[in-house]
Parts: C-alpha cells; sequence; structure tokens
C-alpha cells in the first residue's frame, strides 16, 4: 500500500485530521509508520466557556502515540496540538484530544468471524479496552426488542455464557438478518423476554428445531403462530430414525446373513 491509499485509509477514520507527513521508523526492531498529524478543524471550543475561537497562541511539542494497524503496518501517530486564547473569555488552554480510534474497532467488532482478542491484537489495546468500547456503544441499545416480523426463527449457539451453556438467537428469516442474542434458551427466561414484544400476535410463522421449550414458548406467547420444524433437522431425524431401524434389522438376521451385508452399506437402506 503507497502512502497516498494510508492516508485515504486513516482519513477515513479519522475524517478531521490534518496529514502533515509520512515516514518509516524502526521501533521495537519492527519496521513502522510514523505520520505527521495535527487537528484539521480551524476552531475549537474553549473549555472553560463553551464558545468556539480561532485564536492560536501558539504549538506544542509532538507526541508519539501508537495507532492502529494500517495495512499490515505498526502505525504511530505523531500529534502537533495547539494551545489557544478563547476571545471570548480571555483564558488560555489546550485543544482536547482530537484522535478517535474507535471508529476501526467498531468496524471490526461488526465482523462475526472476529475475536475479541484478535481485535485488541490489531487494534493495539488491550482485550478490556474493546470490552469497553463495545459496552459503551451498547448502552443506550434496548435491552427488549418491541415488534418482530412475521417469519422468526429459533436457534441456539454454543456460547459458554455465565448464564448457561447454548445462547439463543433470533432471525428475521425473511430479511436474512440476526434480531437478537439471549444468553440462555431457557423457557421462562424467553418467556419473560417475550413478554415485552408488543405484536406477539402478528407473528405468523416460528421456524426452529425440535426442542420442545421453544414448542412451549410459542404456545404460550404466539398463540396465533404456526411452528415449522426445518427442513433440517426434520430431515436429521428422519435419517437417524431410519438408521435405528437398519441396526435392529442388523442385529435380527446376524452378522453372517446376507440381509447383513446388504444394510450394513448405508447407501442401500433406501432400497430395503
Amino acid at each position: 500500500m503507497t502512502d497516498t491509499q494510508m492516508v485515504k485509509k486513516l482519513v477515513a477514520l479519522e475524517p478531521d485530521l490534518d496529514i502533515l507527513n509520512i515516514e518509516e521508523a524502526k521501533i521495537k526492531e519492527k519496521i513502522s509508520k510514523v505520520i505527521h498529524v495535527s487537528n484539521g478543524k480551524k476552531r475549537v471550543r474553549c473549555i472553560y466557556c463553551n464558545k468556539y475561537t480561532r485564536n492560536v497562541h501558539d504549538k506544542l511539542k509532538p507526541i508519539t502515540i501508537k495507532y492502529l494497524d494500517i495495512a499490515g503496518y505498526t502505525t504511530y501517530l505523531k500529534v502537533y496540538k495547539r494551545r489557544f486564547n478563547c476571545s471570548n473569555c480571555s483564558k488560555r488552554f489546550t485543544e482536547e484530544n482530537f484522535i478517535n480510534g474507535n471508529k476501526k474497532i467498531l468496524m471490526d467488532l461488526r465482523d462475526y468471524n472476529l475475536s475479541l482478542t484478535y481485535i485488541a491484537e490489531h487494534n493495539n489495546v488491550s482485550d478490556n479496552t474493546i470490552r469497553n468500547v463495545l459496552k459503551k456503544y451498547m448502552k443506550n441499545y434496548p435491552r427488549h426488542i418491541r415488534t418482530l416480523p412475521s417469519v422468526v426463527s429459533f436457534d441456539e449457539f454454543k456460547g459458554d455464557t455465565r448464564n448457561g451453556k447454548y445462547a439463543f438467537i433470533i432471525n428475521d428469516l425473511l430479511h436474512k438478518k440476526t434480531i437478537d442474542i439471549l444468553p440462555n434458551r431457557k423457557k421462562e427466561d424467553l418467556i419473560r423476554y417475550f413478554t415485552y414484544v408488543e405484536n406477539r400476535s402478528s407473528v405468523q410463522y416460528i421456524v426452529s428445531d425440535m426442542y420442545e421449550p421453544y414448542l412451549l414458548v410459542t404456545t404460550i406467547m404466539f398463540p396465533k403462530a404456526k411452528y415449522v420444524v426445518d427442513h433440517f433437522h426434520y430431515t436429521k431425524y428422519i435419517m437417524e430414525a431410519l438408521d435405528d431401524i437398519r441396526i435392529r434389522l442388523q442385529n435380527e438376521h446376524g452378522e453372517r446373513s446376507k440381509e447383513y451385508k446388504l444394510l450394513k452399506n448405508k447407501k442401500n437402506r433406501i432400497w430395503i
């Protein structure tokens, strides 16, 4: 990646920066990119009276901070801050931090294939920093979904949460997107959660496997919805039942019989 491409990448992450220079430097036995930056805003708010000012007093000695990995390079920003004289209250102050690495972290968090440890390593921060960023931007996220589409699916995945071994996931099948994820799949907790849904009578179909608590939750909370077993699990149960019959017949005929040899090959089972 050229320096020009790197600048474009950085500006996409930090649109208010002015890029002054880019250089390579060997830092901690590793070739890194050092990007000299300053605040691109011509006026800033006074930290005392909250009024805007353009009156620059001077520039401070630059500080170097470790930034995100960009295009495979460990990146450092050499940040030049300014001191201002406020035209309103006549006080002098240093502009506040204008670097925000959270945008790249948030972009990574949207990728379900990336673990928190991986995101932390590639953004040069700790695991706790990633968790704090996630908590900060999720604090206003509603704890309960108020409306559901007409067709939803219930499923689970191995999550090993504090509340259970399996996490519960609700999907919008028609639009192919995840609606919400709960820390467990216990019947009582699901009923409590769906109590907050305001349009339960509008849900027409709930698609899931043959896990009995899901059927009970559907019957109690979605009285007008039809419970549909998805084709994957339906086929799986049929094939398992067919295998049970095949094995039983094998045992009845004995190992030396032609029926045993014929039934032993699973490919022949549909012809019996």
